[in-house]
């Protein structure tokens, strides 16, 4: 393998500097590097500038043609050992690339929101465990991708695939703070999903910081505070007399098939006749693409026989999320509860003690049958089964037990061992 810089004399004054690079058979290819100099100033022995004191930039372009040719050899030698095709362009595209020489068109290959903007674009088309992307995933790539042009042009800065470091982490977490008053959850989700920009790039063969691996590359977040509802206050719903209502009527009976399912929302508004069988649900879930069997709990059974073996009406997911608050209100469901809440005309959620049915939302019915079950018991595996969670760690996020269901379980403990030892 070599390498070799050279000029050739003609008839003005500046000349460019060549570079060719060859190893065996493989490849011998030359190309200009785009760098011109005087002919007087190049020595042919060292492939460098002299050193003269009539000279004010040898320091600066030989060190670049230092660095050059580390480039070259490294790049070489990870797209040979990868087995890359090394085309009659190889050389002339890997100095383009090192002094960032690119079309318009081309960004991508350099540039780290060039490349995101074309991810985003191909997204519908790509494919995860075999099926399309969801709606919901490409919105989320799309919105870290606004945020990226937001903070390029707040930086004034174009970032190349090696500018992804740690100081790009901690100047873009400064912004998402600063300028958009956003909160660490929410930062927390724009770096998972340029993370997941990095490593698609890496995947693809292109050079960026290794940096996003660190440690210190971290997702911030918030401890959350989600809440859930217990056993009497699900009776308390489930009992509640909704007959002026038909809209909150419909609602409480979905809300109840979700609490007694464990089911997302997704999958609980497209739950059919076709999918109960011999009192058990089996469905295969939106989000993961799992296929879940759940028996029918008394009070989903009742409301199918109620609506004589009909589901309740469909709705979108965000009258559910509205409806069941309604829902939840008139069953006085307001034990005082901390959690992440909406204070009177705020935009924006803050932490604070709300009546616990301004806490509710869709997802409160995955926390509910996950805690209940586990408070009843049941061994973490059972519970998994239904709720569709892989691991033991991932499930016990779910786990809300309320500060007063801890005290009465463990004084319920205490008041146990007295009376052994007393006994």
């Amino acid at each position: 393998m070599n390498l070799k810089y050279f000029v050739i004399r003609g008839k003005k004054k500046y000349v460019s500097i060549y570079v060719r690079f060859w190893d065996s058979k493989r490849i011998d290819q030359k190309t200009k590097t785009g760098i011109t100099v005087s002919f007087e100033d190049w020595s042919e022995k060292k492939q460098r500038l002299k050193i003269k004191p009539s000279a004010t930039n040898f320091d600066f372009i030989n060190d670049k043609l230092n660095k050059l040719e580390i480039f070259i050899v490294d790049q070489y030698n990870q797209d040979y050992s990868n087995n890359k095709n090394i085309s009659k362009t190889w050389l002339k595209e890997s100095v383009a690339n090192f002094f960032g020489r690119v079309d318009k068109n081309e960004e991508y290959k350099l540039y780290f929101v060039p490349w995101v903007q074309r991810y985003v674009k191909n997204a519908p088309n790509r494919l995860h465990r075999g099926q399309h992307l969801k709606q919901r995933s490409i919105q989320n790539y799309k919105s870290a991708l606004n945020k990226l042009v937001a903070f390029e042009a707040h930086q004034k800065t174009q970032y190349r695939f090696e500018d992804i470091d740690l100081d790009f982490h901690r100047e873009f977490i400064t912004y998402c703070r600063d300028i958009e008053k956003l909160n660490n959850n929410s930062i927390g989700n724009l770096i998972s999903r340029i993370k997941t920009f990095c490593r698609e790039i890496e995947l693809e063969g292109f050079k960026i910081s290794p940096q996003f691996k660190s440690p210190q590359f971290d997702v911030p977040k918030n401890e959350t505070f989600d809440t859930y509802l217990n056993e009497s206050e699900i009776n308390k719903i489930y009992n509640f007399d909704f007959s002026h209502s038909q809209r909150l009527n419909n609602a409480r009976d979905l809300f109840i098939i979700g609490l007694r399912t464990g089911l997302r929302i997704s999958d609980l508004l497209k739950i059919e006749k076709k999918n109960i069988l011999n009192n058990v649900i089996n469905i295969t879930t939106t989000k993961t693409n799992q296929n879940l069997t759940i028996p029918i709990h008394p009070q989903f059974e009742a409301i199918l026989k109620k609506r004589k073996g009909k589901l309740p009406d469909k709705i979108s997911d965000q009258n559910f999320n509205k409806y069941i608050k309604e829902v939840c209100k008139e069953a006085k469901i307001d034990t005082p509860t901390y959690g992440s809440g909406l204070e009177k005309n705020a935009k924006k959620k803050t932490l604070g003690i709300y009546p616990k049915h301004q806490l509710v939302s869709s997802h409160i019915c995955r926390r509910s049958l996950a805690t209940n079950l586990f408070l009843e018991g049941f061994d973490p595996s059972i519970i998994m089964k239904a709720t569709g969670h892989k691991s033991t760690k991932q499930f016990l996020v779910y786990i809300k037990a309320s500060e007063d269901e801890h005290i009465k379980m463990l004084s319920d403990y205490w008041n146990n061992q007295k009376i052994l030892d007393n006994g």
